[in-house]
């Protein structure tokens, strides 16, 4: 996990520009970056618990799925087809937001995202 100066460090290394204005949030200085005016830290923790829930959910599911391998096979195959439809809808369902996404900050979170979704589809 990144710390705030480091987020904020980044950003000014790749062109942002550091405003005296602070986030009412989280009280750090707010950034001008490609003309958008937005508070850098609070962008990369919520794109940081976006990948966090999804990885998450993914791994609960996965973990579900591997205490379903106990139960007979019929079951396992149906869970299964389960869990890849949910996986397929949730990435859908991404690539729709990508799509509406203005900020291309997040929208870089949302394409990881299908990453690693698609990545969780092949390995099952």
């Amino acid at each position: 996990m990144k710390a705030d100066d480091e987020i904020m460090a980044e950003y000014l290394l790749k062109g942002g520009k550091m405003l005296s204005k602070t986030c009412p949030e989280c009280g750090a200085p707010l950034f001008e970056v490609k003309g958008e005016t937005k508070c850098v830290v609070c962008a990369e923790k919520r794109a940081r618990n976006i990948v966090d829930a999804n990885v998450n959910r993914t791994e609960a599911e996965v973990s579900k799925q591997d205490s379903v391998k106990e139960v007979p096979v019929t079951t396992t195959v149906c869970v299964s087809e389960n869990l890849v439809h949910e996986l397929e809808k949730t990435v859908i369902l991404l690539c729709r937001r990508v799509q509406e996404e203005k900020r291309s900050d997040d929208c870089l979170i949302l394409m990881q995202c299908i990453q690693k979704g698609v990545d969780s589809l092949n390995s099952l």
